[in-house]
């Protein structure tokens, strides 16, 4: 029994020198390799992933991938653009240049009058001028003509303005007595007789003294080419609450400034009481003496204190016709205050 064990370990160990022989030998590293590896960690102190080639037989290179450290981002400050300071730009101030060829009264001439306060006239796109009255000579006195005994229209005439028709005009106290409140009504007719509009127009001044003129200006919505004749009537009251006094005017000249023509002038109260809401108008003629236009100027928002003076300016870029001759007025409001 103990000799078969001792035969079959002595087979077992020639089957394991044929194995392992002369492969083994070779296989076997030289001492200095078998140092080197010997130095090596045990494969307890290397990771998993480290170990796992080496012991497969594998001859691994470990390669240590970069690291990237991100930039920081740009800090951007904003650095605000400096604030254009204004620059101020010069304005050219023109000088006033009288206009030469102009009669300027101001004071009203002796009124021309007609023998009604009701008047017939033919309006076209180019109406015609009305028929001069004999004006009376110099010499003549305020008596030679007569006056109607009312407040009657002196004179008066149209024009198309923009879309509809103006109708201008001078408004006379020919009673003996002042009056307030001066209205012009207008009725407008068409070539077969057909009554197409009607109107009403304040004169500029609330009174009228005896012997006074006073202007009108009536904007009418009608087509000028559609009207044949108009007739007008006057209206007045006897009586007003408010008080009016005349404003003197002076230094009246007729000036072009910055390319459009103005009336300048200077006002004058010469009453011992303050006036408020004065209105100043011109009124424009043409050679007969006939009115060809109207402006005014409202100055609501003045008062002229007793004895003082103050300017005006009235422009003139919308006067329809050519004159020759104007007149300047004014009258204010008496101040309660």
């Amino acid at each position: 029994m103990l000799r078969s064990l001792l035969l079959f370990a002595s087979a077992l160990l020639l089957f394991v020198a044929s194995c392992d022989g002369p492969a083994a030998e070779e296989a076997a590293p030289p001492e200095a390799e078998l140092s080197e590896v010997e130095e090596q960690p045990s494969a307890e102190d290397v990771s998993p992933e480290t170990a796992a080639p080496a012991q497969a037989g594998v001859n691994a290179t470990a390669t240590a991938l970069p690291t990237f450290t991100p930039l920081p981002s740009p800090t951007q400050t904003d650095t605000p653009l400096p604030t254009p300071s204004p620059t101020a730009t010069p304005v050219a101030t023109s000088t006033p240049t009288p206009t030469a060829g102009l009669t300027v009264t101001a004071v009203p001439p002796e009124p021309t009058v007609s023998p009604t306060a009701t008047a017939t006239a033919t309006a076209t796109d180019s109406p015609p001028l009305p028929t001069p009255t004999p004006t009376p000579s110099p010499t003549a006195t305020s008596t030679s003509t007569p006056v109607p005994a009312t407040v009657f229209v002196r004179s008066h005439s149209t024009y198309p303005s923009g879309s509809g028709l103006a109708l201008v005009g001078e408004v006379v106290n020919g009673g003996a007595y002042e009056v307030f409140g001066v209205r012009v009504q207008a009725e407008f007719f068409s070539s077969s007789g057909e009554l197409i509009a009607d109107s009403e127009a304040m004169a500029v001044f609330g009174k009228l003294d005896v012997e006074r003129p006073a202007p009108f200006l009536m904007l009418v919505d009608v087509d000028p080419s559609a009207v044949q004749s108009y007739g007008l009537s006057v209206f007045y009251d006897d009586f007003s609450i408010i008080e009016f006094r005349d404003v003197e005017v002076s230094a009246v000249t007729v000036v072009e400034r910055d390319g459009r023509t103005a009336i300048v002038g200077r006002l004058h109260n010469r009453h011992e009481t303050a006036l408020t809401s004065v209105v100043v108008a011109a009124t424009f003629f043409d050679d007969a003496g006939e009115v060809v236009d109207v402006a005014e100027l409202s100055m609501f928002g003045e008062t002229i204190t007793p004895g003082a003076e103050l300017p005006f300016e009235i422009p003139l870029q919308d006067v329809g016709r050519a004159f020759t001759n104007l007149r300047v007025q004014a009258q204010g409001q008496l101040s309660l205050f």
